[in-house]
Formats: structure tokens, C-alpha cells, sequence
């Protein structure tokens, strides 16, 4: 990966791989997670890929995209440590298979400039109609993370072990706030993106990317930006255990339980946490796997993950309610078997083969090319995949359970199935 920063704040990474007839060039747009800006800015997103002054509508902007070899854009809202992450992407045909020898890449970059820095705009604020059916779309998208209860026990436990961090505000914000924005709020939330966030484009593909980087240089030289530094807090210390129970009508209950590792990238140490976590919970050979779920038969799923940038590692379990804390002993027990160095050859070969190839799978597509490299900005290093598979091979058993004896217990929550 090559990187340079072309503005103040905006970087731009291009990578060459000629095995794709495609090419994709995304931006990552870095702001600060805060309860007054992230439901503006998840809409502003939307609102953005929706249509802009050269395309004000889905008919023109399809026809444009159709013109491109049948080019994509889209947007999407997640959180990168204590950041909200905006991602908006556009990809189309390598420009090696384009007719009378077309720069698709200028034609991209030119049409994500549109979308970013001319959108659908009259008098400072946004189109009415649109942001309206922007917000249904939002509401509905908040709607199906609520009724799929696994994902919506996943963010209760954040929130409550996050609550007085900005880690524990939601990517999108509530309904309640969603409803509340206005078309000015938009466009103050537009505005404040241009001269505050953090950009990091990202172009994957087999063409030379310098025509975009012109585009989008030229974009960013009218406007007078004061960037945001990118910055992420870890909590090393628990100082309470937290127990939060909800009742709902639902047909499985959830047990989630949060843990604090005591480490977090950039540290050296992260990359034994993750074999660690992978080697608890994540993966088909896994003790959580192996012993609660398929010897003791306790929950119809139950895995690990590892927030690496906050140092969290969560397991996640579907659970009849009369298994609840039989389930969560056996969860618990599993993690102090690490912490007591009770780990088999076999269980890290394993975790170690696991998360390599996943590694190795996730460069198949430019999709997953572009998502590898935009997501380590905050990392020590950029890895390519092979560097990152060869320090996962490298940890050794006595790491792996120096890193399980930093694990502390924070958070257990459980949403339960009421009593009928």
C-alpha cells in the first residue's frame, strides 16, 4: 500500500492488484462518536449516496452509474474505536477492460467528489422529501437490529459496560433523534464533515489511481479545514462488576459478558489477545464451542469476540433461561482454564490456522482488500495479510496466557425470556 496525504487530514491509499476486473475506490470519513452528532451524521451518509446536484435523483444517478459499465455506490455508518466512521464507496470496471481506452478511475473519482462536496443543497439545507425517505430507511435499519435479538443484545452490552464511555454510543444514534433532524441539521452536519473530519480514501485496483487523486485533490482546495486528530481511550482497570437483566418476549434469551483485556492496539500484545480470544470462542475447535456448547450442551451458540482498538473481548451465548448461569459458570471456568495455561497444542494450532486463512480469504474480493487496509489506520503498522498471518504464527503459549491473565470480568447481561 502506498500512502500520501494529499490535504491536511486527507490521506490517500492506493493499492495495486491486477487480479480483478473491478476497482473500488471507498473514503472513510473519521468524526468523533458524540450523542449530538452521530444520528445527523448516519443520515447525512445516506442522504449523500442518495442523489446530488449533478444526479438530483435515482434516475439520473442510475443512468450514470449504468454509463460507468455498471458502476456501485453506496454508504455505510460503523464505529472504529471511540471514532464514528462513515464509508462511502464507489466501484466499477478496471479501466484495462474499458471501451476507446476511458479513464473509469477519473469518472469515479469525479462522481465520489460530486456526492461528497456537491450534494443536493438549496439554501443551506437539504432536500425535504428526500431526508424524509432517508429517515424511513434509517428507522427501518434500526427497527431489524432490534427485533434480530442477537444483535441487539451484542449493543445493550455495550452501551451498559460503555456507559460513560464514547465507545458506548450508538453508531447511528435513536429513533427519538433520527425523528428530531431537521434539513439544517443536515447541512450543519455536512459542513462540519468538510472542515473537521479525518478522510482516508482508499482506491484498489490494477490502474493508476493519480487522475483520482487530482479530482479529489482540487476538491479539498477551496475548502479552510481545522481536522479532527483521530483518538481512541482504553480502559485497563475494572473497578465494578456490572449485572444488567432485561425481560422481553423472546423465544431464546441472551447472555452476553464483557471482559477488559488490559490491552489494545497499538500494543505488541494485541496480537496474542486475539489468538487468545480466537482460541476461547472463536472458532469450530474452540473451548467454548467444544465444552459448553457441544459436551455440556448449555447454549445454542456461544462465541468470542475481540474489540481490538478498546481492548474488549465479548462472549456471546443463546441460552434456554433455565441454563442462564449454569451456562455463564461454564463460560467463566472456560476463561480461567486459560488463565491457568490449560491449553492443548491442538487448540492453538487450530485458532492459529482458523485466523490465518481467514486472513488470506478476505484479500479474494476489492471489497475486502479495501476493508483490510482502511481499517488498521489506527493500528501500530500496516500489515499486508501475509505479515499479520506470520505474527499470529509467531505467538507462542506463554503469551497467549500472560494475555488471558489480564482478563477481567466487567459486564454480564442478560436479555431474558419472560415467564409465561
Amino acid at each position: 500500500m502506498k500512502t500520501q496525504e494529499i490535504n491536511e487530514g486527507v490521506v490517500f491509499n492506493s493499492i495495486y492488484d491486477n487480479r480483478f476486473k473491478t476497482m473500488k475506490l471507498t473514503v472513510n470519513i473519521f468524526q468523533p462518536l458524540s450523542e449530538d452528532t452521530v444520528a445527523a451524521n448516519a443520515l447525512l451518509c445516506y442522504m449523500l449516496v442518495r442523489c446530488c446536484k449533478k444526479y438530483p435523483d435515482f434516475t439520473t444517478l442510475s443512468k450514470k452509474l449504468g454509463y460507468l459499465y455498471g458502476a456501485e455506490l453506496n454508504g455505510s455508518v460503523s464505529k472504529m474505536g471511540d471514532m464514528q466512521c462513515l464509508n462511502i464507496a464507489v466501484s466499477g470496471l478496471d479501466e484495462r477492460y474499458a471501451l476507446d481506452g476511458e479513464s473509469i478511475s477519473a469518472q469515479l473519482g469525479e462522481l465520489l467528489c460530486e456526492v461528497l462536496f456537491n450534494p443536493k443543497v438549496e439554501d443551506n439545507r437539504f432536500d425535504e422529501e428526500d431526508m424524509l425517505q432517508e429517515k424511513r430507511q434509517l428507522l427501518d435499519m434500526i427497527d431489524s437490529e432490534f427485533n434480530d435479538k442477537r444483535v441487539y443484545a451484542s449493543q445493550r452490552l455495550i452501551e451498559n459496560m460503555c456507559a460513560d464511555e464514547l465507545y458506548g454510543v450508538s453508531r447511528c444514534g435513536t429513533k427519538e433523534q433520527i425523528n428530531a433532524l431537521t434539513t439544517e441539521d443536515v447541512y450543519n452536519a455536512w459542513q462540519d464533515m468538510l472542515h473537521n473530519a479525518h478522510f482516508e480514501f482508499t482506491y484498489v485496483g490494477a490502474s493508476e489511481p493519480e487522475k483520482a487523486i487530482n479530482i479529489i485533490n482540487d476538491s479539498f482546495k477551496e475548502i479552510n479545514r481545522t481536522p479532527i486528530e483521530l483518538s481512541n481511550d482504553v480502559i485497563y482497570t475494572v473497578f465494578n462488576e456490572n449485572n444488567i437483566t432485561e425481560e422481553m418476549d423472546v423465544a431464546q434469551s441472551k447472555l452476553e459478558i464483557g471482559f477488559r483485556t488490559a490491552c489494545a492496539e497499538p500494543e505488541k500484545e494485541a496480537v496474542a489477545t486475539r489468538l487468545m480470544c480466537a482460541i476461547l470462542g472463536g472458532t469450530a475447535t474452540s473451548k467454548l464451542f467444544t465444552n459448553v456448547r457441544e459436551k455440556k450442551s448449555l447454549c445454542y451458540y456461544c462465541v468470542s469476540r475481540f474489540y481490538r482498538l478498546k481492548g474488549i473481548m465479548v462472549v456471546e451465548s443463546g441460552v434456554e433461561t433455565e441454563n442462564i448461569e449454569a451456562a455463564k459458570s461454564a463460560i467463566l471456568n472456560e476463561v480461567e482454564e486459560l488463565k491457568k495455561g490449560n491449553i492443548t497444542d491442538f487448540e492453538i494450532d487450530s485458532a492459529k490456522l482458523a485466523i490465518v486463512n481467514s486472513f488470506r480469504s478476505i484479500v479474494d474480493t476489492v471489497t475486502g482488500i479495501a476493508s483490510w487496509y482502511s481499517t488498521q489506520i489506527m493500528d501500530a503498522s500496516v500489515d499486508t495479510p501475509e505479515e499479520a498471518a506470520a505474527k499470529i504464527n509467531a505467538v507462542t503459549k506463554d503469551e497467549i496466557i500472560a494475555a488471558a491473565k489480564k482478563v477481567q470480568l466487567d459486564t454480564v447481561y442478560v436479555l431474558k425470556s419472560k415467564a409465561v
